[in-house]
């Protein structure tokens, strides 16, 4: 994943900025290198380390004196003094490493950005004056020396950049492998298959024709036109199970032939591939500020001038009380505990690590933004056609008449409609597929009916296939007709998804109101909402439905899941607008959550991961909160030591990037459910007249 505004070390979107944040700033000063030398940064940190308890072994001699300096045979006055100034030399000599080693990284990640008057910059002026009152005593031969502390708080402030910075990298990475930024180069083949020309996928243009050979990731959107192999699309879907790829099925890019080789006409290529529409709008998410990610920023953006003024204060107060060099070490314990590391990464990490795991789910948001209004949500509206049915027909019923058996009348409408894309069309040939009824024959002087149907002349004989009254609102039925006599009527229906009455379940279960928004007639809104016991809402023009939705909202977050051209608007103005997998493209751009895996499996999954994520961010916000207040109060107060206040800064950084990885780790995959439906004579709410008399139903 990269980006114009991209961090230089772990390359999540860095505003503008060289870095996403100083934490990056300093492991990129310490290794030199990006991410991919991490190593070394965690080198240069272990030699420091070890340096530092070096130095603290001399400390710790010096603070010890009286141990060794009172007994019977202790050393003279002057031997005494000789000691003294070999182990402050000593611990100097063993600083000097440490502060080459981490200090300077991160001095210069200070100067770069141009920010003194920041947390680090305040670290480095304490540590800084701490060593320089220590080289002045050491020179003197008299006084206090504060080399253990300096190293150490050195070491550790480094350590917990570099734990920030290695938090990052984790998200970072795991949204780097679901979407690859390179890409290999194509196989164009001219329209016979011989002439093969390794070109750049951005070279392709619709209606090429590319190769891709075993093992190959697939350059284009586009339909096979020849061969046949396994498909692996989980980088893309997240589907776990390779699908088999044939001429005629339509293939993604990004998408790997796994056992065999296909030429692909190309339908979409650069920018307009869905791979890249993806990838657009997951850098889009990333980018978004959630509104307690804004909350974080303003209130860092005071507590830096605020630890200031109780860095100078402290040094004030306790002055005149411990001395001038106790009260540095209290005011550089103040810059310690306050710095605001943790806080900085509350909230982004969290949402970063649940925007991946979305993702590697099957779901696309765009943005953790998104993420708090999903996890607010209390109420759910769903379109019906390819939303809670496939937008598919299928045949139900199929009444043979006048002596025409079921199985002939069955292949002769698959004769006349074999080269239809109508819905209709494509449902008798399935159905005379799945029944072994192999179309009659070839059909002759082929004719569409504007409005009613077609007409052909299958041997010899003039056949009409038509549109015909249903014997239920909830069906669409067609009649075969010859000779003014009817041979079989069709009655066709869209099938509820399988899963559909487990997610709605479980949707409830979570808290959520359902009911259906729709533009179907009355009579199938009744059957729906009799089989899923639902609210619908029936009749629905594009303006009403929006209309509605926009009504909803105004009551709270609302999720809207649909999937047509004529529920784009409606998608746009919901709190959450959900677009399904086979959605068109007007719905992709306006809806905030995609859903791209087929089926309505990962709504449920996607609530409680929305949920935890917002609960793990606000519970990091609490810890870092509370964990600057209450250190504040005792490092002010000169009851912690720099040393220990710098170690609270790790162990915070830490809880915070543990709690962030824990999102969504133990939620089950949701798949498909398989929960019984209801009875269809169940009884079901009122469906609520929504449309006057005369409008338009839409889908």
């Amino acid at each position: 994943m990269t980006s114009v505004d991209a961090c230089a070390h772990c390359g999540l979107p860095a505003r503008g900025a060289d870095y996403c944040c100083s934490g990056c700033r300093v492991a990129h000063a310490l290794s030199g290198a990006s991410l991919e030398h991490g190593d070394r940064a965690l080198g240069r940190l272990v030699l420091a380390g070890a340096l530092a308890m070096g130095v603290m072994v001399f400390s710790l001699s010096l603070y010890g004196e009286h141990l060794w300096g009172a007994a019977e045979d202790g050393l003279a006055p002057a031997q005494l003094d000789a000691v003294r100034g070999l182990l402050r030399a000593a611990a100097l000599l063993m600083s000097l490493p440490v502060v080459l080693l981490v200090g300077v990284p991160i001095a210069d990640a200070v100067v770069r950005a141009r920010r003194v008057l920041s947390a680090d910059g305040l670290i480095l002026v304490g540590v800084a004056s701490a060593l320089a009152v220590s080289v002045w005593n050491t020179a003197r031969g008299s006084g206090e020396v504060y080399f253990d502390t300096a190293t150490a708080v050195l070491v550790l402030v480094a350590a917990g950049r570099w734990l920030e910075a290695r938090a990052r990298i984790k998200g970072a990475q795991r949204l780097r492998a679901l979407l690859p930024a390179s890409e290999p180069r194509a196989l164009r083949v001219d329209a016979n298959g011989f002439d093969e020309r390794e070109v750049e996928p951005q070279a392709l243009s619709a209606g090429d024709l590319v190769r891709v050979r075993p093992g190959g990731v697939l350059p284009v959107d586009g339909v096979v036109v020849d061969g046949r192999a396994f498909v692996d699309a989980a980088a893309l879907t997240g589907e776990s199970k390779p699908r088999a790829a044939a001429p005629g099925s339509a293939v993604l890019a990004g998408s790997i032939a796994l056992d065999g080789t296909l030429v692909v006409r190309a339908t979409s290529t650069g920018e307009q591939r869905l791979r890249a529409r993806f990838a657009r709008l997951l850098e889009e998410g990333l980018r978004a500020r959630p509104r307690s990610v804004r909350l974080a920023d303003r209130v860092s953006a005071w507590l830096v001038p605020l630890v200031v003024v109780l860095a100078a204060a402290t040094f004030a107060w306790r002055a005149p009380r411990v001395g001038a060099e106790s009260a540095l070490l209290d005011a550089l314990s103040v810059a310690l505990i306050a710095c605001p590391c943790a806080l900085g990464l509350a909230t982004p990490l969290v949402m970063s690590f649940a925007l991946s795991e979305a993702w590697r789910r099957g779901v696309l948001v765009r943005g953790g933004d998104v993420l708090e209004r999903i996890a607010r949500a209390r109420s759910l509206a769903f379109d019906k056609t390819g939303t809670l049915t496939t937008g598919e027909l299928e045949l139900v019923g199929l009444h043979a008449l006048d002596g025409c058996g079921e199985r002939e009348a069955l292949a002769l409408a698959a004769a006349l409609e074999q080269h239809s894309e109508h819905p209709v069309g494509r449902a008798l040939c399935a159905a005379a597929q799945a029944a072994r009824a192999q179309p009659a024959a070839a059909v002759e002087e082929f004719t569409v009916l504007p409005g009613r149907g077609v007409r052909g002349r299958v041997r010899g004989r003039v056949y009409e296939l038509v549109a015909c009254p249903s014997p239920s609102a909830s069906l669409t039925s067609v009649a075969l007709w010859s000779d003014d006599a009817q041979y079989a009527r069709f009655d066709l229906a869209s099938s509820l998804r399988r899963e559909a009455p487990a997610v709605l379940a479980q949707l409830r279960a979570l808290g959520l109101e359902c009911r259906v928004l729709t533009g179907d007639a009355r009579g199938p809104a009744l059957e729906l909402a009799s089989e899923l016991g639902l609210p619908v809402e029936h009749a629905l023009s594009p303006e009403q439905k929006l209309a509605r939705v926009r009504e909803l909202s105004a009551n709270g977050d609302l999720v809207y899941v649909g999937d047509g051209l004529n529920d784009s608007g409606a998608l746009a103005a919901a709190g959450v607008g959900i677009s399904m997998a086979r959605g068109v493209g007007a719905s992709l751009e306006a809806a905030h959550v995609h859903l791209v895996r087929d089926g309505l499996g990962e709504l449920p999954g996607l609530l409680r991961l929305a949920r935890s994520a917002v609960a793990a961010a606000r519970l990091n916000l609490a810890w870092a909160f509370a964990y600057n207040g209450v250190g504040l109060w005792f490092a002010a107060t000169g009851r912690l030591s720099p040393v220990f206040a710098a170690s609270a800064m790790v162990a915070s950084s830490a809880f915070v990037a543990w709690n962030a990885s824990r999102v969504g780790g133990t939620e089950p995959h949701a798949g498909s459910a398989s929960r019984p439906a209801p009875r269809r004579d169940a009884p079901g709410p009122p469906v609520a007249e929504r449309a006057p008399s005369g409008s338009m139903p839409v889908g």
